[in-house]
């Protein structure tokens, strides 16, 4: 799973980071109606982890690189089974960190974590947001020939339409309704392969900055 960050993309001043995980999924068998996953990133790559703010960053993102999963027959998140490990774990990376990191930008970070972490709906909707696991857990568990909608957090509607080419579907999805949001562009495309999913990619435009969200699935 890759995140690419490009601010200021339309001038001069463009710069781009990205963040790119390698993750093992583990199924661990279903129970009613509900299916568990254990998921483990076994490597982070940073392009800027060779500054400060980039190695925080980094120490920080080894918070979610365990999780216990229970996902609906769709695909969503509907639980997350070992948050108490993921409280205690931040509460040890909290007291290392802060020790060697100050200021509001750092204090910030800390706090925002922390009330994600003692919110149960807002903690499923930020691990399935497309810059976390949304390209992985994405309500899309089996694939579909007629198209459909649902509603992005974002405020808009994702319009998905299939295209089926002998095993392999491949399904676009375009926004409706932009005009209340913040975001300029939306695109997002996902590829199947029978009931096997293959690859994703999201794409989001809005002010100065310009996110390219991608997964690529292998074995």
């Amino acid at each position: 799973m890759e995140t690419l960050f490009i601010s200021n993309s339309d001038t001069s001043y463009c710069r781009e980071k990205s963040y790119v995980r390698i993750a093992e999924i583990f199924y661990l068998g279903n129970e009613k109606d509900h299916f568990k996953y254990h998921v483990l990133v076994v490597d982070f790559i940073f392009s800027d982890d060779d500054n400060a703010m980039g190695k925080f960053l980094k120490q920080i993102s080894y918070l979610f690189d365990e999780l216990e999963l229970t996902v609906d027959q769709e695909g969503n998140i509907v639980e997350v089974n070992n948050v108490n490990f993921l409280r205690l774990r931040w509460i040890k990376i909290v007291a290392r960190l802060s020790d060697t990191h100050k200021g509001e930008v750092i204090d910030h970070y800390f706090s925002q974590i922390s009330s994600i972490l003692e919110d149960k709906s807002r903690l499923i909707d930020f691990l399935g947001g497309y810059h976390m696991f949304g390209l992985l857990f994405n309500g899309l568990l089996q694939s579909f020939d007629t198209g459909r909608k649902r509603e992005s957090p974002d405020g808009f509607t994702e319009i998905m339409t299939p295209v089926k080419d002998g095993e392999k579907i491949t399904l676009t999805i375009t926004p409706e309704n932009l005009n209340p949001t913040e975001i300029d562009h939306f695109r997002g495309l996902f590829v199947f392969k029978g009931d096997h999913y293959e690859e994703g990619f999201i794409e989001i435009k809005k002010h100065n900055t310009h996110l390219k969200h991608s997964l690529l699935w292998i074995g």
